[in-house]
């Protein structure tokens, strides 16, 4: 597909080096190499920006499409890294560790540059796992009550809890936990998930419920027996 830039382009902005946007499939745009890359070579740049519930209601309509969380923290991409479009066959894969999308194989001019949106999925809710269990063995109230949903319910030791406080006090009361076998279900539209697991300290079967609320992962019901 050939390369149409937009006005996106104009100017020395560093996160356009090489690339350019035009026809795509979020908000209608999509993002072009106009140079050729190596396999392995940094394509689009991150620059991820940290979202508070406040800032999140504070977006502009629209805006909350280009958000996603990770490690149970909201994030904005920035322009142009959130029209970089899926493909079954991408072109780049997005690593995290150096917050880019990195070539896959070589890259042409004019050639899309695609990701696998499956495989970020899979990272947001893998990173809240480990925020959620690393919160909740460290009995660190405040970061639970970020992670879980204010009408959440759970179950565990033969009696259900319901509330934001309430259920996040008898998660710390619970002790230390620790998940193995864990296997995910995603909803259709991606804005929810079913985690199942097994608790490797008394090998009862966890169930856990999240749910994308205000454009973060929460956790919305947890069943442990």
């Amino acid at each position: 597909m050939p390369c149409h830039p937009t006005w996106e382009t104009a100017g020395m902005d560093p996160r356009y080096n090489g690339v350019a946007v035009g026809d795509g499939n979020l908000d209608g745009k999509g993002v072009y190499a106009t140079r050729d890359f190596a396999a392995g070579e940094p394509v689009v740049s991150y620059e991820l920006v940290p979202l508070s519930r406040e800032d999140f209601a504070r977006l502009p309509a629209g805006e909350d499409l280009f958000v996603h969380s990770y490690g149970g923290r909201r994030w904005l991409y920035p322009p142009p890294a959130r029209w970089v479009n899926h493909a079954d066959e991408p072109s780049c894969f997005q690593d995290f560790a150096r917050g880019c999308d990195t070539a896959l194989r070589p890259i042409r001019a004019g050639e899309a540059v695609t990701i696998d949106a499956c495989a970020e999925t899979d990272y947001e809710l893998s990173t809240f796992l480990d925020a959620y269990i690393g919160s909740r063995n460290a009995r660190d109230t405040e970061a639970l009550l970020e992670l879980v949903d204010p009408q959440a319910v759970i179950w565990y030791r033969g009696r259900r809890v319901g509330g934001h406080h309430a259920v996040v006090d008898a998660l710390i009361a619970d002790g230390p936990i620790r998940l193995g076998r864990v296997e995910w279900l995603i909803g259709t539209g991606r804005w929810e998930a079913l985690c199942s697991a097994e608790c490797r300290d008394d090998l009862r079967h966890v169930t856990a419920s999240l749910k994308v609320i205000a454009g973060n992962w929460q956790l919305v019901y947890e069943h442990r027996g």
